[in-house]
C-alpha cells in the first residue's frame, strides 16, 4: 500500500476584517507577508486593505468581529482550506 504524505497538506485560508470593513472576509495571501495599506484579494473577488499592526499592549478593535462573508463562506464551503482567524 502507498500512502500519499500530501494527502492532508491543506493550503492556509486567512480571516481577516479590512481596513474600513464590518466583517470579515477569507484571502490565501498571507497577511502578516504583506505591509500595511496593501491591497489584497478575497474569495468573493473583492478586495482588502491590510491595516496597520496594533500596537503591543493593545487588543486589535477586530478582535470582536465574527461575522464573516457570505460570499467568502459559500465559496470555501467544499474546499480543503486550513482557516486561521488573523487580527491585526
Amino acid at each position: 500500500m502507498v500512502t500519499d504524505v500530501f494527502d492532508d497538506e491543506r493550503q492556509d485560508l486567512f480571516w481577516i476584517v479590512g481596513l474600513g470593513l464590518d466583517r470579515r472576509h477569507a484571502t490565501t495571501v498571507r497577511p502578516g507577508a504583506v505591509y500595511s495599506g496593501q491591497l489584497v484579494p478575497s474569495m468573493c473577488d473583492s478586495w482588502l486593505k491590510i491595516p496597520q499592526s496594533t500596537p503591543i499592549g493593545r487588543e486589535p478593535n477586530s478582535k470582536t468581529v465574527t461575522e464573516k462573508c457570505d460570499e467568502c463562506l459559500r465559496r470555501t464551503e467544499e474546499s480543503h482550506f486550513s482557516h486561521v482567524v488573523w487580527d491585526f
